[in-house]
């Protein structure tokens, strides 16, 4: 009995170690496998930095452009408004040449309006004068008509 005991231990022991041989086989399979992903995902982590790293330096060289660009734009938009602040002043200028004309429009209308009632007036007390003058003249001829026709 002891030695069926013996070999029964001995196949137990031959299986456990087959068992033990082959899980070991598997975690073996196992641990190549992680490691091959391991190794994958570490080139695709090291492409995926230097893409990153490229990535960064494109950002850089378009940001540094964009600040160049803006920095170009800066002398258009400040030569924009010099040239608005010049259309103004222009604008106010022509503004009051324009006003100064119109007062001199309206003074010298004022003015020959003026002038032209003056003319009347005077055009008025020519014709009132020479009418004077006529009537004085006629009656002045009357008086020298008048001695000659009480002489008979």
């Amino acid at each position: 009995m002891m030695q069926l005991c013996i070999g029964l231990a001995c196949i137990a022991f031959i299986v456990l170690v087959g068992f033990l041989i082959a899980a070991i086989k598997e975690s073996r399979k196992a641990m190549q496998q992680a490691q091959a992903t391991l190794a994958k995902m570490e080139k695709e982590l090291q492409r995926t930095a230097e893409e990153s790293v490229r990535m960064f330096q494109l950002s850089s060289r378009v940001l540094e452009d964009v600040q160049h660009k803006l920095k170009a734009a800066d002398g258009f938009v400040e030569a924009m408004d010099q040239t608005g602040e010049a259309a103004s002043r222009i604008s106010r200028s022509m503004q009051q040449a324009s006003r100064t004309l119109s007062e001199t429009v309206v003074e010298a209308a004022d003015r020959l309006h003026s002038r032209q009632d003056t003319v009347r007036d005077l055009i008025e007390l020519t014709t009132t004068g020479m009418h004077l003058w006529h009537k004085w003249q006629a009656a002045r001829a009357a008086k020298a008509a008048a001695p000659a026709d009480d002489q008979p």
